[in-house]
């Protein structure tokens, strides 16, 4: 890996001029200027580097001296240092006289700069590994090999913590994942994917779903109210293990995917919610469920008014209750009475029967989440 590459010596020209009022120049382990208050020195060899190079020590460059060596100019050259080698040289332009006595802070400032780039780049590192890491666990398939256990290790990833999955649907993804890794505690996981990010949340095994609705509501609200984000966020179960993680997940992803259907305008979709839709969905993947789907199919078809489909919602969300539907509909009982027994016709199930209530119920699920 290069430690000290044009743009980190760009970056440590400009900001020591802007203190010191000096040229400064920045030699790689060659002597090759890379980085220079005069964009014309670029690339061009520094005798005076290469020399510092060679004895491992500072040199300086008086008048007379920079007449007899190539591509100098009168100043002070340091080499810059890191785990014991050169990785460098700083050059500072002027008469050594003047310069030197803040020679050496323009080379520690120089040092510390290349030091903070390394660092910084093994976090970058270390993020994307971690990344790699979330989705081999949430996409794998069968065991996980001992090298992956190594690397997870390696990174101070505790796989006994209790993690639930998070999947949350952006409009932005950039700010919305720089907001949630700057909320995470430091044993979460994070992956942005093509079309969603995906939040590994420790969570405390007593009273998850509780703790679970309140991070998620202040995630959506401070989207919201901070950078108007609208997010829209599914939530799987917690369950034991590597492989408990990855059901999870794939809990996440199908609660998403059936609020979104069932009820778009709400923002927060918790597995507990959408067990049956989450069920069905998972049956549907299968085959399991093409006998149920015809029911509410031939309803919508032959209901040109929607009267039909409408009451059949209705019951349902009133449990069966007719006075109560009658009411949410605003119609007589006999009139519901009648559009029941419309039902009853077109798709030889009684609604007022629990059971063909239910595959009622359950085949306009199933047709909702198509």
């Amino acid at each position: 890996m290069e430690l000290l590459n044009k743009e980190l010596a760009q970056e440590i020209v400009d900001r020591t001029m802007g203190i010191i009022g000096k040229n400064i120049n920045i030699m790689d382990n060659q002597g090759v200027i890379i980085g220079s208050g005069d964009p014309k020195r670029i690339d061009d060899v520094h005798e005076g580097a290469v020399i510092v190079i060679k004895q491992g020590t500072g040199f300086e460059i008086t008048e007379e001296e920079a007449i007899r060596l190539h591509g100098v100019r009168p100043g002070i050259n340091l080499p810059i240092f890191f785990d014991g080698k050169i990785m460098g040289v700083i050059g500072i332009t002027g008469s050594p006289d003047e310069i030197r006595s803040f020679g050496e802070l323009v080379r520690m400032a120089a040092e510390l700069s290349l030091q903070q780039a390394v660092l910084m780049n093994e976090i970058q590192w270390d993020e994307r590994l971690k990344e790699e890491l979330v989705s081999q666990i949430i996409h794998s398939e069968g065991k996980h090999d001992s090298l992956f256990l190594e690397r997870a290790m390696r990174l101070g990833i505790d796989f006994e913590l209790a993690r639930t999955a998070i999947v949350i649907m952006t409009s932005d993804r950039k700010k919305t994942f720089g907001y949630l890794k700057s909320r995470l505690q430091k044993d979460d996981l994070i992956l942005m994917q093509h079309d969603n990010i995906v939040v590994l949340k420790v969570v405390p095994r007593d009273d998850i779903d509780h703790y679970i609705r309140k991070i998620t509501e202040a995630w959506l609200k401070g989207l919201e109210e901070n950078d108007n984000i609208q997010v829209k966020i599914g939530v799987g179960q917690y369950h034991e293990g590597l492989s408990g993680i990855k059901d999870s997940y794939r809990e996440a992803v199908l609660t998403l995917n059936s609020g979104l259907k069932l009820i778009p305008q709400h923002g927060i979709y918790l597995y507990e919610d959408y067990y049956l839709p989450v069920f069905l969905l998972s049956a549907a993947e299968k085959g399991l469920t093409e006998e149920l789907q015809p029911f509410y199919k031939n309803l919508k078809e032959k209901d040109v008014k929607g009267e039909l489909t409408e009451s059949l919602r209705a019951l349902i969300e009133t449990n069966s209750d007719m006075n109560k539907a009658s009411q949410k509909l605003f119609v007589h009982r006999n009139t519901l009475r009648y559009r029941l027994d419309k039902i009853t016709e077109i798709t030889g199930k009684d609604p007022r029967k629990t059971t063909d209530l239910l595959h009622l119920y359950l085949s306009f699920l199933i047709n909702e989440l198509e």
